[in-house]
């Protein structure tokens, strides 16, 4: 991932504010998810369906989905 598209992300993220969103993975898994924490490298997130907590790598998100809007990444 590069420079732009981890800020890009990194700013998503840190207004999420507790909200849920959807969360697809560039390998096509999606889930419903709400922000558990934040690195430089990796996301947790807690997978509402399955009720468990799930570590991503940042470079292996394909897109967020908040409030109707679709943040896609390269």
């Amino acid at each position: 991932m590069n420079t732009t598209s981890n800020k890009r992300l990194d700013n998503s993220l840190s207004n999420l504010k507790g909200r849920f969103f959807g969360l697809v993975t560039k390998q096509g898994e999606t889930i419903n998810a709400q922000l558990v924490s934040c690195s430089n490298e990796y996301i947790t997130v807690l997978d509402r369906n399955a009720r468990v907590n799930r570590k991503f790598a940042k470079a292996s998100i394909g897109s967020l989905s908040v409030g109707g809007k679709t943040l896609r990444f390269k």
